[in-house]
């Protein structure tokens, strides 16, 4: 392949990636102005800027998303959503229960780049943990109950989310 066709090979998979980028957020837009059409051109506009600065902000990593792999992971975590908030829910209408709040720093097994953001936001949107700071392997996280095996939800987590990006977790490289 020369020069010139690598060079164009580049700018369609540019063109094709902010062409994904804006019908994501255009189909965004069309679900929260629940199928107004009127707001189409707005939406547009709103779209093309969203992903113009979006893949300025966040260009492609060398991480996919494997999307066979992605039903499996959105039950998950759904699943331990509900188990999570039920276990909190349990907790501050049982005022007898312990808790023990505190922030805990756990080593991350999984590949820098998309998996750790997608792992550490996670997390943050599980009920009880709040992701705090992600730095070199390891993620500090703020959890509600220090005292439950929270490395071990953290690992059954970090396995999914291997998993959905088709990646060996730093135990099985």
């Amino acid at each position: 392949m020369g020069i010139t066709a690598a060079k164009n090979a580049l700018i369609r998979m540019r063109w094709g990636e902010l062409a994904g980028r804006f019908l994501a957020v255009l189909a965004l837009w069309w679900v929260l102005v629940e199928g107004d059409a009127s707001t189409l051109a707005e939406g547009s506009i709103v779209a093309a800027l969203v992903a113009g600065l979006g893949s300025r902000a966040f260009p492609r990593g060398r991480h996919r998303v494997r999307w066979r792999a992605f039903p499996a992971f959105v039950l998950y975590f759904i699943g331990r959503s509900i188990i999570a908030g039920l276990d909190v829910a349990r907790r501050l209408l049982t005022p007898s229960l312990p808790i023990l709040p505190g922030v805990i720093s756990v080593p991350l097994e999984v590949p820098d780049g998309a998996p750790r953001w997608l792992l550490a936001n996670t997390l943050s949107l599980l009920p009880g943990t709040l992701s705090v700071d992600l730095h070199d392997d390891r993620l500090e996280l703020h959890c509600l109950d220090t005292g439950v095996d929270i490395s071990g939800s953290v690992r059954r987590t970090e396995d999914r989310v291997a998993a959905l990006f088709g990646v060996a977790t730093v135990c099985e490289r």
